[in-house]
């Protein structure tokens, strides 16, 4: 009775303070502290095309590693991290989610995003020891983070291990411990947006550093963020990580962005290597 005559209230008010969804604009049938419609949230699915094992770019459907589930630049040297997994890509309803919680401070979005990134990371969980694993978000540069208020990465990782710790109970041998104080970025870098892999790297390369190496040294970490791009952050977050001490860096993120022009001259960059 309860339960009906909350969603019976809840109705009434929609009617009477009618808001529309943040993402179609149409209007919400429900009070919600997300203002997001149902219709949007389903529209936003993971990925189900062929995906490398290693790094989570997709595979071109003439790879000749299709088979073994491994793009041409990975088997030409692989990353540090030992792998990538995302949820689905970075556009239309789930990029729009993600701004609204970055830009415009709707935290509550942080919660569904964090559901998808534990639906994402959940495969992970078989590769981990029995020790704990560390969670540790991609950080933000003060300046970012006083901008801001918060860390976007760190909001979701928070709401996606309470997620994974009711998917797999108490009984789960593999306990998920966030970690905020180790990685810390102690440069400011420019915005990424339009510049090439290597332009990236080179963008990214010093402006992390970690503290308190010793707790760190020899366990297992999962590296967390709201969007990858070409990889370049995570790959120097875990050159660090793994330069302390850490013994294996996996990578989630709710979204990864599909730059096919950027993706299409790595595919052909690391094809035309191995040919040679």
């Amino acid at each position: 009775m309860a339960k009906f005559a909350g969603a019976a209230l809840g109705s009434m008010f929609a009617a009477v303070f009618p808001s529309d969804c943040r993402l179609c604009r149409a209007p919400l049938a429900n009070l919600s502290r997300l203002p997001v419609c149902d219709q949007c949230l389903a529209k936003i699915v993971p990925f189900d095309d062929p995906r490398c094992h290693v790094c989570g770019d997709p595979l071109a459907p003439d790879s000749e590693f299709l088979a073994v589930e491994i793009c041409a630049n990975c088997y030409i040297e692989r990353p540090l991290f030992t792998r990538a997994i995302s949820h689905g890509a970075y556009a239309d309803e789930l990029r729009e989610l993600i701004h609204l919680l970055k830009y415009h401070q709707v935290r509550p979005a942080s919660g569904v995003l964090g559901r998808m990134l534990a639906q994402a990371a959940a495969p992970l969980m078989a590769s981990f020891a029995s020790q704990p694993v560390f969670v540790v978000p991609v950080p933000l540069h003060a300046s970012k983070f006083r901008e801001r208020g918060f860390n976007q990465s760190e909001l979701i990782a928070r709401s996606a291990i309470r997620e994974l710790g009711r998917q797999t109970g108490a009984c789960s041998a593999t306990r998920l411990e966030l970690l905020t104080t180790v990685l810390l970025r102690r440069r400011a870098t420019e915005s990424q947006v339009g510049m090439t892999r290597e332009q990236r790297r080179e963008n990214i390369r010093g402006a992390f550093a970690v503290a308190g190496k010793e707790q760190v040294a020899g366990r297992e970490v999962l590296l967390v963020d709201d969007v990858v791009t070409t990889g370049a952050t995570v790959s120097e977050c875990a050159r660090m990580l793994l330069g302390a001490g850490v013994k294996t860096v996996f990578v989630a993120s709710v979204a990864r962005a599909l730059n096919e022009s950027l993706w299409f001259a790595s595919y052909r960059e690391g094809a035309k290597e191995l040919r040679e």
